[in-house]
């Protein structure tokens, strides 16, 4: 097919962060870009944390200091961690310049401020707008079926997070390289001094916990468990029982996965969408950013300098399986560490 008679380069499913770093990066590289958020308005959700380094990706994208102050609620300048009893401050670092210091976001904020920036480059937006399913045209994906008719595109990023989209369309097996593992997490509101400072995480065998101030007056927790039980729709951390619930708590499924395939000629997959890990693993918002723009590069190399598209979608599998790989070593380690049984095995592989 004739790349004038396509409607767009590039259709990024999901406007979350990998989303959008995929949609703005390609953007920026003159790339005809059209993105589609079946939601309306962004959701809490976690990930507000975000690691000190995630300040030059964002200035990689065109996010500058002040845009990111304005959905920042809180600072910090490192991490309480309690594992398996011992207790430490985990600090992000200093340079000449003082503390490094992390950010908590207001994500719905965070995320519609990536959206607004890939819109100011020229990609088209399309909030409110689900894609339903795929066009494929000589056993190749050419682009995507949505609520606002078909889009033909030359390259189909899946950015849809834990839900997966593309890889359920496609039947591509996500084999799982840990046990089963759930999480909770909620919000309350009020005041809880101690908390104000830094996050912490405590773990013990039976799982750990995560709490965090979000925004003055707002503090989110976190629970996983990891030995095996269900966590109960109605628990809530005896450390913050004085304060407020706002909403309900949510689950979620955290066991970590990866596809067995994340990229071939006509599409890929970029941020959870291609590989899920517990939150433990920290930093989730900088890999999503970082694969976004990885993605573009690799897209762009295909569609404007003419790579091969078959190698470029195996240097992207590579690349973002030898990165799974590493931290689910790092991950197995720490539970290892807390007598948790079937992480010394995953040492092991």
């Amino acid at each position: 097919m004739d790349s004038r008679q396509y409607d767009t380069d590039v259709v990024v499913i999901g406007g979350g962060p990998a989303g959008s770093a995929t949609a703005i990066a390609c953007a920026a590289r003159g790339l005809r870009v059209s993105v589609f958020e079946r939601d309306d308005a962004g959701s809490a959700r976690p990930g507000e944390t975000l690691h000190p380094g995630v300040e030059p990706l964002l200035a990689q994208l065109g996010i500058d200091s002040a845009q990111l102050a304005a959905v920042t609620g809180a600072r910090h300048e490192g991490v309480w961690i309690e594992w398996n009893g011992a207790r430490r401050f985990d600090a992000f670092g200093s340079d000449s310049q003082g503390m490094w210091r992390g950010f908590q976001v207001h994500r719905p904020a965070f995320d519609a401020l990536l959206l607004d920036r890939a819109a100011e480059l020229g990609a088209k937006v399309r909030r409110s707008c689900a894609v339903s399913g795929l066009l494929v045209q000589d056993g190749v994906i050419r682009g995507v079926t949505t609520d606002d008719g078909p889009v033909t595109a030359r390259i189909v990023a899946d950015g849809s997070g834990r839900a997966e989209w593309l890889g359920r369309q496609l039947r591509i097996d996500r084999p799982t390289h840990s046990p089963r593992l759930s999480a909770r997490y909620g919000y309350v509101s009020g005041s809880y001094p101690e908390r104000d400072a830094a996050p912490e995480i405590t773990a013990d065998a039976s799982g750990w916990l995560w709490t965090a101030l979000v925004r003055p007056g707002v503090y989110q927790w976190t629970r996983v468990s990891l030995n095996g039980s269900r966590i109960p729709s109605d628990w809530m951390p005896e450390t913050l029982r004085h304060l407020a619930p706002m909403g309900g708590s949510r689950g979620a499924d955290v066991t970590w996965r990866i596809a067995s395939e994340v990229a071939r000629p006509g599409w890929l997959m970029v941020g959870d969408a291609a590989a899920v890990l517990d939150p433990a693993s920290s930093h989730g918002v900088l890999k999503a950013l970082l694969s976004g723009i990885t993605a573009a590069h690799l897209i762009k190399a295909v569609l404007v300098d003419g790579a091969c598209a078959d190698e470029a979608a195996g240097a992207y599998h590579d690349w973002l399986s030898g990165w799974f790989a590493s931290d689910v070593q790092q991950l197995a380690g720490f539970y290892a560490e807390l007598g948790i049984e079937g992480y010394e095995k995953l040492l092991r592989n």
